[in-house]
């Protein structure tokens, strides 16, 4: 999808809100993380090769690991400026520290990018949410039994880091079963079902077990693809990647739409301190999370293009709009990721294009 498209989805979409106002806003939540996600994460990772992520590990780590971290702890770090506690601080810079993969996926597909340069954001758009969800996990559960302290927080650290490696296994172990079950299988339909089973599968399977259900999916995707490169015939693989294709477009639109929706525009300036304290903040965070690759021998333009993929959308908004209604600070976390949202994707629609086109040349 255009960026200008997806604009024009989720200005629809707001129009629908602005009818109906919180219409959709609850469902918005459940089917971002239920319903789409997995879709939209598999669909993606289908179409990454390893021995490209193998390659740019360093810095798809980097973002993806102490990037996610640092965004986090700048947020909180600016709230704390303006009084708000460390815990609810920490909990809306992990909620804003995931980028949106399906923004920057969907603008990517469209753009002639050089191919190392595809596979940093789009990796680093996929796994910074796996380690964003759980590190708002981590940062809700600790808040949920009585504060966030030294202690919690290296506690977060690790389960966030148990989560992530343990769910990346579950998902590759999925992705060998069902390669395994469907060697020598020449039905179309069987394959796109089992392709199904994998995505949603590896999901809610490692939700189950409190694993990072978005490493999971991803590790799936990638696992299931490179052990079927050995035998799927060509004519099969075209038409699981149409299917695919397909559905990442559908859910793409619907997504988009009920982030228009769910945007209650009246309430983006209800605590305007808030949320201009977290709009400067993850600015700010993206500028050091993209200096991060300074070090490396990549042009300085690509380094203009991470900076400009830090999107924000579908499932920071989900994340917000998920807190439970005790969590201190919750309006205020859902309306800052309302502003937070709007503000990113304007921006982004003004410079990803023209920067993109810049580290093209």
């Amino acid at each position: 999808m255009r960026l200008s498209r997806i604009l024009l989805v989720v200005a629809l979409g707001i129009g629908f809100g602005i009818i109906e106002p919180g219409r959709l806003t609850y469902a918005f939540g459940h089917a971002t993380l239920y319903v789409f996600l997995p879709v939209l994460l598999f669909e993606a990772a289908w179409n990454l090769n390893y021995r490209a992520i193998l390659r740019q590990w360093v810095p798809i780590a980097t973002l993806a690991g102490p990037g996610v971290l640092l965004t986090a702890f700048i947020v909180a770090g600016a709230l704390a400026v303006v009084r708000v506690p460390l815990g609810a601080g920490l909990l809306t810079g992990a909620i804003l520290s995931a980028t949106d993969p399906i923004a920057v996926v969907a603008v990517f597909r469209r753009l002639k990018v050089p191919r190392t340069l595809v596979t940093i954001v789009e990796c680093e758009s996929l796994f910074n949410d796996a380690v964003a969800v759980a590190l708002y996990r981590g940062v809700l559960a600790t808040l949920v039994i009585g504060g966030a302290s030294a202690s919690a927080i290296a506690a977060i650290g690790a389960r966030t880091a148990a989560g992530a490696v343990l769910g990346a296994v579950l998902g590759v172990a999925v992705a060998w079963l069902l390669a395994r079950a469907l060697r020598g299988r020449s039905d179309v339909r069987l394959q796109i079902g089992a392709t199904i089973l994998a995505a949603y599968g590896a999901y809610f399977a490692a939700d189950y077990l409190q694993l990072s259900g978005i490493f999971a999916t991803i590790a799936c995707g990638i696992a299931l693809r490179y052990y079927e490169r050995s035998w799927i015939t060509l004519t099969i693989a075209e038409d699981v990647n149409s299917f695919w294709d397909f559905g990442a477009l559908v859910a793409n639109v619907l997504v988009f739409f009920m982030v228009g929706a769910s945007l209650q525009i009246g309430r983006v300036a209800a605590e305007p301190i808030f949320a201009v304290t977290c709009i400067v903040a993850v600015a700010l965070a993206r500028i050091v999370v993209a200096g991060l690759l300074l070090p490396s021998p990549y042009p300085r333009e690509w380094i203009g293009v991470v900076r400009a993929a830090g999107m924000r959308g579908a499932l920071s908004l989900a994340l917000a709009l998920a807190l439970p209604a005790a969590i201190p600070y919750r309006d205020a976390i859902v309306d800052a990721t309302f502003a937070v949202s709007l503000a990113t994707l304007a921006a982004s629609s003004l410079t990803l294009a023209r920067t993109v086109h810049r580290a093209a040349l």
